[in-house]
């Protein structure tokens, strides 16, 4: 478990960032994101304000929780170890669920091909991890056994309480063009077909999980007792321990997945453009198929006796890793159940549909209102990622070179946020959550940046 709070807290150290699903926060709202319009809908391609684009690179790191409070002014200390950790799993913590996302946009282009009709290949690398119902106080009392007074502590579990991380690359080839025009009436529609290799895998679980953690005085080492529990381990590609950059350029796991999306336009003949649009995409159908390391991964019936004691300095200096070898040195409570015969296992993408509304109030000035649902769940499933449903309120600014965003966002998992995002030229650049963290505290923190040219339409198009 100890293990767990570690990995977990690397991954939130490591970002300054934390929006807890949507690439590129108020910027993709806008009508000119060129290529990178089809991560939120691939029928925005069609019909584009761009002749060609070109992204070159753009980078959205996030990071969210629903226990640690992030500051912009004190950050160094918010993002110090032991601090986040006893935020997310002190004394008062209930269950601690959290998430990190991170998107690399590398080199995509797209082209229209008249009016009607557009293509676009892209490429991402991405990185999901999620933490999901993690009893923040049994973690604390583990962490604590040495100054600990407040032993015994059970926990009656009777859900999953799990992590999970998964990273891999995507291309995707896009298209899309116009369906119909009926008066001021204009539809289109696009899809993207993405390629997934898997760079690696990692979830650990705990399903039922029933016990009791004490501390032995004499020999000043705690220990489980009167525990079950369902222990599920699963490992592919890249070694968490042994952490070597080659191991990037391996592929543990291959899958298809699909972005499907159409658009409505009211254009009334007096209006410039439309006056409003309706969009409705499902993004990341699909699924990765991992190999599965079998010297990493197992899973196990867990009983310890009211009788008997598992004391946990047994996996002192374990790696996650190598969970599976020390496990498997004490088969009288940690009983195979016959699950690591396969050696293959699959990881679901984190679905969401999308459903967003844009009203051109007058002149450059629109207001954007999206909604986020989450069909991707791992309350069952622990393999797999999933994003949080939420809904999104968006007034911008937009020229032809210049843009100004105002993302006021509500998730299930970090509850209220306010960001700020900006494009100038070819430079996009922005937050979801950047002014609730200067206003205030923020569970979550979240940073963009990109890069990305085209040739525009001449302003009758």
């Amino acid at each position: 478990m100890t293990k767990i709070v570690s990995i977990l807290t690397v991954c939130l150290g490591m970002l300054t960032s934390a929006y807890a699903q949507q690439d590129l926060a108020g910027y993709r709202t806008g009508n000119y994101t060129g290529v990178n319009g089809v991560f939120s809908n691939p029928a925005n391609i069609a019909n584009s304000r761009y002749r060609w684009d070109v992204n070159l690179l753009g980078v959205n790191a996030s990071v969210g929780n629903n226990q640690a409070q992030f500051k912009l002014g004190d950050l160094g200390k918010t993002f110090d170890g032991d601090k986040l950790t006893d935020q997310l799993f002190g004394a008062n913590a209930g269950k601690t669920s959290g998430i990190v996302n991170v998107a690399i946009h590398l080199p995509s282009v797209m082209i229209s091909v008249g009016p009607k009709m557009a293509f676009a290949f892209t490429s991402r690398a991405r990185v999901l991890g999620n933490v999901t119902d993690m009893d923040g106080q049994l973690v604390h009392q583990i962490r604590e056994l040495d100054q600990n007074s407040n032993l015994p502590y059970t926990i009656n579990s009777n859900g999953n309480m799990g992590v999970n991380v998964s990273g891999w690359m995507e291309y995707g080839l896009s298209f899309a063009r116009e369906a119909f025009v009926t008066g001021p009436h204009y539809f289109k529609a696009g899809g993207t077909i993405k390629y997934l290799s898997g760079i690696g895998n990692m979830n650990v679980h705990l399903n039922n999980f029933k016990g009791t953690i004490d501390e032995d005085i004499i020999q000043q080492d705690g220990y489980l007792t009167n525990t079950s529990a369902r222990v599920g381990l699963a490992a592919s590609g890249v070694n968490v321990s042994d952490f070597d950059v080659d191991q990037l350029t391996k592929t543990s796991g291959h899958g298809v997945g699909l972005d499907l999306g159409v658009i409505y336009e009211y254009r009334p003949a007096e209006s410039k453009g439309y006056l409003f649009k309706v969009g409705v995409s499902v993004l990341d159908i699909g699924r990765l198929k991992f190999e599965k390391d079998l010297a990493r991964s197992a899973g196990y019936n867990l009983n310890i006796p009211a009788a008997d004691r598992f004391y946990l300095s047994q996996l002192n200096g374990v790696s996650i890793d190598d969970y599976k070898t020390t496990l498997d040195q004490y088969p009288q409570y940690f009983v195979p159940d016959g699950s690591n015969s396969e050696t293959t296992y699959k990881v679901s993408l984190p679905t969401t549909m999308q459903i967003n509304v844009d009203y051109h109030l007058q002149d450059h000035f629109y207001l954007n209102a999206n909604v986020q649902l989450a069909m991707a769940k791992n309350t069952t499933r622990p393999f797999n990622g999933q994003y949080y449903s939420g809904f999104t309120l968006t007034p911008r600014y937009e020229g032809r070179k210049f843009g100004f965003y105002l993302p006021l966002s509500y998730n299930g998992l970090t509850k209220f946020n306010a960001g700020t995002s900006f494009r100038a030229g070819p430079l996009y650049v922005g937050s979801g959550s950047v002014l609730t963290a200067l206003l205030g505290n923020s569970k979550q923190a979240d940073v963009f940046v990109g890069f990305r040219f085209g040739q525009l339409y001449k302003k009758s198009k």
